[in-house]
């Protein structure tokens, strides 16, 4: 089921807070939570059964798996049992989430690179399988870590499925979750419902107005390029900010509305988007996209390398990473290699094929860049460098973003190689003949220099471009949801101080309030989203 349908708007939504509601006047906590688990399972297995009864199982096993943790002893022989068990569990989710995910991928590279001509699978891919995943692997790790020491049945089950976060995240730990429904107030509370809803409504006009209105724009320019097509320079580049636009502001919607449905019931989310496109850096970047799988690699694939290989190098007496001047060795082992396999696996957890994966790897060299000029720039006093590299970082960050997605958005490596081509300017600089003809001596002019006549619409042109542009304005200038409601702490791991830092670009600053005035506008923002529901269109990471 998604958030921008009337079904869950104005059916699902309504029970699930009815039913809260009326439970609630019991006092019955332990009847509260159950509400919840229902209404959550319902919610994931409306979309279709089949998927329900595919992850069922997996959920199932892995509650075994911890038990069975749990239960040894804190012997040395208990705790190696306990290494070997949960070793066994990250390799049962992971051949899980292969199997449904990615065989076919595998199957293909085979094929094409061996001349073979096996068939494909025709399976269902269970919705949200790659977050849920993510999520029980955290939760064996901590389990065998002792950061987890006591979970029933039902405490499983409402951390798995908690419905606003089960499809696309935020990827939750159990510790940050659980001890929020230990304490919840079985009944809904106006503060808790008033805060939701703003955020609900924020993100669902990001998703229909702003995210859906876009999308056709990137949409046809990319299909040209896959189907071969030419592609002009500017067409290029428009298709390119366009989807980075479009998935910006998907993406952020998805996570507002996930924020806030967990808010009407009194928990707090994990904050999972932050204005990434305002970052001065790409290491910035990724602190402020998908924050919460940011989190997960790196406290699972990333942190363990660095600190497996530091230990080994220490051993040996060789040099690394804060002691004493960097060396390339110490460098490329301890910060190049991690990262490049830490986001390898973050592209091919994104997607099963090589343009997923070619993206990850591009953001690996970005990150690795990215280290080795913090390592290597200049001491400057940081008044002095903030003024005179912020800008520059910012520059190189937003393009070096928007040429990634390129990678993200094309359907094969062909196609993104012609989009690539284009935007380098090898597929021809043309305009549409009716703005060539009515830019009269400056449209000469340009003809003179190499700009072509073609037969696209000059008014989809001018579209694009107010499109681009004031999606632009209101990425980069106006306050996100979590600035705004930042009094009112919408999200864990959300410092309200960082309101007020500083930042490569002159942001507005404007602060929500329970008062009239903001539920007018909050109103207003509700219903223009509701408006575009017409034609209802999933969230770009529910693929994932």
């Amino acid at each position: 089921m998604l958030f921008n349908s009337y079904p869950f708007i104005f059916v699902f939504l309504p029970i699930a807070l009815a039913g809260f509601a009326l439970i609630g006047r019991t006092g019955s906590h332990r009847g509260v939570i159950g509400w919840l688990i229902t209404c959550s399972v319902a919610f994931y297995g409306v979309w279709n059964p089949v998927s329900l009864a595919i992850i069922a199982p997996s959920i199932a096993v892995n509650y075994a798996l911890a038990r069975w943790i749990q239960a040894e002893g804190k012997e040395a022989s208990a705790q190696r049992r306990a290494g070997w068990i949960l070793a066994a569990g990250v390799a049962f989710n992971v051949c899980f989430l292969g199997y449904f995910k990615y065989k076919n991928f595998f199957i293909e590279t085979i094929n094409e690179t061996s001349g073979t001509h096996w068939p494909l699978l025709s399976t269902l891919l269970p919705l949200g399988i790659s977050f849920i995943t993510f999520q029980k692997i955290a939760f064996l790790v901590d389990v065998r870590a002792g950061a987890i020491e006591r979970f029933s049945k039902l405490d499983f089950l409402t951390f798995v499925f908690f419905f606003p976060q089960l499809i696309a995240g935020p990827i939750v730990h159990y510790r940050e979750m659980m001890p929020q429904f230990d304490a919840m107030v079985p009944r809904l509370q106006a503060k808790h419902l008033a805060v939701g809803l703003c955020l609900f409504a924020i993100g669902l006009f990001k998703k229909t107005m702003l995210a859906d209105g876009i999308a056709p724009y990137a949409s046809s320019i990319f299909a040209s390029a896959e189907h071969g097509e030419a592609v002009g320079l500017a067409n290029a580049w428009i298709g390119a900010l366009a989807y980075t636009l479009q998935i910006y502001f998907d993406f952020s919607g998805y996570s507002d509305m996930a924020i806030g449905l967990a808010r009407m019931f009194g928990i707090r989310l994990p904050a999972n988007f932050d204005s990434p496109l305002k970052a001065a850096s790409i290491i910035e970047f990724w602190l402020r996209w998908h924050m919460t799988l940011t989190r997960f690699l790196t406290a699972y694939i990333y942190t363990p390398l660095v600190m497996r290989y530091t230990r080994a190098r220490l051993a040996q007496r060789k040099p690394v990473i804060g002691r004493g001047p960097p060396t390339l060795a110490a460098f490329t082992i301890l910060i190049a290699w991690p990262t490049m396999v830490t986001m390898g696996l973050s592209g091919l957890w994104h997607g099963a094929g090589w343009t997923f994966v070619l993206w990850g790897v591009l953001h690996g060299c970005y990150l690795i860049i990215n280290h080795a000029w913090r390592l290597l720039r200049p001491k400057w006093d940081k008044k002095v460098y903030e003024r005179r590299m912020l800008p520059i970082g910012f520059a190189l960050t937003f393009i070096g973003v928007v040429v990634a997605m390129v990678l993200f958005r094309a359907r094969t490596l062909s196609g993104a190689l012609r989009m690539y081509e284009s935007m380098l300017g090898l597929g021809g600089v043309t305009l549409p003949e009716a703005v060539l003809t009515r830019l009269g001596a400056i449209g000469r002019w340009l003809t003179s220099v190499g700009v072509t006549a073609d037969l696209s619409s000059g008014a989809t042109l001018a579209a694009s471009l107010v499109w681009v542009a004031a999606l632009l304005a209101i990425a980069l200038i106006l306050p996100n949801s979590l600035e705004t409601m930042a009094r009112f702490e919408p999200a864990i791991n959300f410092d309200a101080k960082a309101v007020q830092r500083a930042g490569a670009l002159p942001t507005l600053r404007f602060a929500a309030a329970l008062e009239p005035r903001w539920a007018v506008v909050v109103g207003v923002i509700f219903s223009l989203g509701l408006l575009c529901l017409n034609s209802v269109s999933e969230f770009l990471y529910w693929q994932f």
